[in-house]
């Protein structure tokens, strides 16, 4: 696949605003997920650590397009267009108006009705407070239904910090802290394995991915002359991370210092060079796969996926087939009929989700505008 810029795209200006390919990619990043806890782990399909890959791919969308729509309104702070208080209220209310609505009323469900299945009776503040990830951290029970929840608690936890790194960071040392950024992710996984800890769900063990993400939101916001010499050095990178990680996997066990100091970054790099592609626009066959309608779709709906798709096999299924069957349908299925039953079910769900409570919701975004002057306004780089 060759990426090819956006005809808006050139040297010295920055990305277009809509990237629709980012959609595409946001579902195969979700449905790795979906792959990865739905078959069994280590054989068959999840050979690969496709849990890992998808939660990274996730990272590095979210810190490019985060940090871009950070750096275009510091810019707009300097020119005194806008203020810092009204550009952090904004972006928080905003990425509070996408993420907790359903979070809370899918955890809220849980607790309610699920709590043999989770950890969330006996420890509501973890959850209620996006603190998850700490006490996954803690107890390491992956058995909780809601233990794909932690990647939402680094990414709230994320967002009470960063926004004030990149609108209080002078221009100069942006690309350092980035840097910085980068090195402390993979330093301080290296702390929790000497540690006893190979799970990384603290925030700072994915520092390195969002930190990949936004350096690519800052060459094309701070430094478009550079965009074709960079895709240029990170295609190279890109092929010495691919047989660099095809090493890890096969050389040597899960556990091992290098796997678990490394993995993640390696897969985050050749993460960044399709989130590169992506938002200029990938040509060829590439762009086919991509610019697929329905990929697109599915990558808006990524979020009700992600949040449901525990919830759907092992609960959602089973209350269907008892509805069928008292209606007089007996469904037998087998592993893959339960599976592919299962998507149909996520996908519907997902759907319903964003059209009746998720997009409505989404719509209140337009009393929060970054433009301070006129405050009806849409940014179209927002989640």
């Amino acid at each position: 696949m060759t990426p090819v810029p956006s005809p808006r795209q050139t040297a010295d200006q920055p990305l277009a605003g809509h990237m629709p390919q980012l959609d595409s990619l946001r579902t195969l990043a979700v449905l790795l997920v979906v792959v990865y806890h739905w078959f069994p782990t280590g054989e068959g399909i999840n050979r690969l650590p496709n849990g890992t890959i998808g939660v990274m791919v996730f990272f590095v969308v979210s810190g490019f397009l985060i940090t871009r729509i950070l750096l275009g309104n510091r810019d707009r702070i300097r020119a005194g267009k806008t203020t810092l208080g009204h550009t952090y209220r904004n972006f928080f209310v905003r990425r509070v108006l996408r993420i907790f609505p359903l979070y809370y009323l899918v955890i809220t469900f849980v607790y309610v009705f699920l709590p043999q299945a989770s950890d969330i009776w006996a420890h509501p503040a973890y959850y209620y407070f996006y603190g998850y990830n700490i006490l996954l951290h803690r107890t390491g029970n992956w058995a909780d239904l809601l233990s794909p929840f932690w990647t939402l608690g680094v990414e709230e936890q994320l967002y009470l910090v960063w926004p004030w790194v990149v609108l209080l960071t002078p221009p100069r040392l942006f690309r350092a802290v980035i840097i910085t950024m980068i090195g402390i992710g993979v330093l301080f996984r290296g702390y929790g394995y000497w540690n006893g800890d190979f799970d990384g769900v603290l925030t700072p063990a994915s520092f390195d991915a969002f930190g990949l993400g936004a350096l690519w939101a800052w060459i094309t916001t701070e430094r478009p002359d550079t965009i074709a010499r960079f895709r240029q050095t990170l295609s190279i990178t890109t092929i010495v991370a691919l047989i660099l990680l095809i090493g890890l996997l096969t050389l040597l066990p899960g556990d091992h210092l290098a796997v678990v100091l490394f993995q993640r970054l390696l897969i985050s790099v050749i993460a960044l060079w399709f989130v590169v592609g992506a938002s200029l626009g990938f040509g060829g066959a590439g762009g086919l796969i991509l610019n697929n309608s329905l990929l697109q779709y599915i990558g808006r709906i990524s979020y009700g996926i992600y949040v449901f798709h525990m919830l759907v096999p092992g609960y959602a299924v089973p209350l269907l087939l008892r509805i069928t069957n008292r209606l007089g349908v007996h469904l037998s299925l087998g592993f893959w009929s339960h599976r592919l039953l299962s998507l149909a079910v996520l996908l519907v769900l997902a759907s319903v989700s964003w059209y009746l409570f998720e997009r409505p919701i989404n719509g209140l975004k337009r009393y929060f505008s970054y433009n301070e002057r006129k405050n009806t306004g849409t940014t179209q780089l927002s989640g």
